[in-house]
C-alpha cells in the first residue's frame, strides 16, 4: 500500500513537472513572436528614417532637373539626371510612392497647405501646386505633401 501511494505520488509529480515543462514552452515561444515582432518593428522605423532622409536629395536633384537647359542636357546633364532616376529607382524599390497630388482636393491626412492662392477656375480646397512632394511607405504616410490651395 505505501509502496502504491508512492506510485501514485510519483505520477502526479509528474503530471506537475510535464504540465510546469509545457507551459514554460508555449511562454518562451510567445516570447519569441513578441520579440521578433519588436525587432520588425524596429528595422521598418529605421528603414523609414533612412528614406526620409534621403528625400530631401531627392526633392534637390528635382529643383535642378526643372534649372538645367536643353543644352546642359548633354553629357554632364545626363549623368545627373541618371543619378536623380537611380536615387528614385531606389526608393521604389523600398517601398516608398509618391502622393499624387496635383489638382486633387486638399486632405490633411496627406498634405500640408503652406500658401493659400486666389482661385482660377479651380475650386476652394484645390491643390494647385505641390512645392515639396508627399511619399507614401507601404501604404503608410512618410512625408506629407507641401501644397498651395485655392483659397
Amino acid at each position: 500500500m505505501a509502496e502504491e501511494k508512492s506510485i501514485e505520488e510519483i505520477k502526479k509529480e509528474r503530471d506537475e513537472y510535464l504540465a510546469g515543462w509545457q507551459r514554460a514552452r508555449a511562454d518562451f515561444i510567445n516570447y519569441k513572436k513578441e520579440e521578433m515582432e519588436r525587432i520588425r518593428g524596429l528595422m521598418e522605423y529605421a528603414e523609414a528614417e533612412f528614406l526620409l532622409n534621403i528625400l530631401p536629395i531627392l526633392d534637390n536633384v528635382e529643383r535642378a532637373e526643372k534649372n538645367i537647359s536643353d543644352q546642359a542636357r548633354l553629357p554632364l546633364g545626363q549623368g545627373f539626371l541618371q543619378i536623380g532616376q537611380q536615387i528614385k529607382n531606389f526608393l521604389k524599390s523600398h517601398g516608398v510612392e509618391e502622393l499624387k497630388t496635383e489638382k486633387e482636393k486638399f486632405s490633411p491626412e496627406f498634405h500640408e497647405a503652406v500658401e493659400e492662392v486666389e482661385g482660377t477656375g479651380l475650386e476652394q480646397g484645390t491643390v494647385t501646386e505641390v512645392v515639396e512632394k508627399g511619399y507614401m511607405l507601404h501604404g503608410k504616410l512618410l512625408r506629407p505633401a507641401k501644397v498651395k490651395i485655392i483659397q
